[in-house]
């Protein structure tokens, strides 16, 4: 097969337009007449570590920050003080 040949079958594929498809009716159709499967003890697991996970991480955020803003002032003088020493 010469460059030329490829060179036709390029503009041979550029020209062809794909078949127009429509196919949201029946995926819908599919997910809509598929019955729910109940969870494995392995999901639930899971399932509720991340919301045990959450509900912790919530909390522990506030505290996290009010500890932050309370120890802003302090450490931010301790910075000016070290940078002011090491001019």
């Amino acid at each position: 097969m010469n460059w030329k040949q490829i060179e036709r079958m390029a503009v041979r594929a550029q020209a062809e337009r794909p078949p127009k498809v429509d196919v949201a009716h029946s995926v819908i159709a599919m997910l809509t007449a598929g019955r729910a499967e109940p969870l494995s003890v392995a999901e639930r697991f899971w399932m509720w570590l991340a919301a045990v996970s959450s509900a912790v991480a919530v909390p522990a955020a506030a505290i996290a920050f009010m500890l932050y803003t309370r120890s802003a002032g302090p450490l931010s003088q301790i910075a000016e003080a070290i940078s002011w020493a090491a001019k």
